[in-house]
């Protein structure tokens, strides 16, 4: 009778000793997820639509696609509905559509124990939009928008909790 061996006698008291430490631990709490917010709506997880450029909404990213999110970087691809005349002097908005890379980064405590991305990156993959817009461009002149809010010179705006 194999039971009465010592050895299945040691087999079995391992046995229960692992069965006593497995559940004589207590299991950690799991960190409250990243979100993001953007243009004063809610944070959320994995957002598949980011409006890039708050004031105006010149940028909006859709159909975001996210990869690494949680970590300290995470990335996403989508596409930029993105308005041409944001940054020339017309007066109808003439819209198009444009690849649109994204880079959530700095993840900060919130309240309510809550995390989230403060800070996001975007990238043109295939070129920016305007083309031939210069860097240093001012709106100050203009009849339409004078003090038009602009894209950051390097692509990057902060986020809230």
């Amino acid at each position: 009778m194999l039971a009465s061996t010592p050895r299945a006698a040691a087999v079995t008291a391992l046995l229960s000793l692992l069965l006593l430490t497995a559940c004589g631990q207590e299991a950690r709490p799991a960190a409250p997820p990243v979100t993001m917010s953007f243009c004063g709506y809610s944070p959320q997880v994995r957002p598949d639509v980011v409006v890039v450029v708050c004031e105006t909404a010149d940028i909006t990213a859709r159909d975001l696609k996210w990869t690494a999110w949680g970590k300290p970087a995470a990335t996403a691809t989508g596409t930029a509905t993105v308005d041409l005349c944001a940054y020339s002097d017309c007066h109808t908005g003439s819209y198009t559509t444009a690849p649109i890379r994204l880079i959530a980064s700095k993840i900060v405590s919130c309240a309510g124990k809550t995390r989230a991305y403060s800070r996001l990156r975007y990238v043109f993959p295939s070129g920016s939009p305007w083309g031939g817009v210069p860097a240093n461009l001012n709106t100050s002149g203009w009849i339409s928008g004078p003090d038009r809010a602009l894209p950051p010179a390097n692509q990057t705006v902060s986020l809230g909790c």
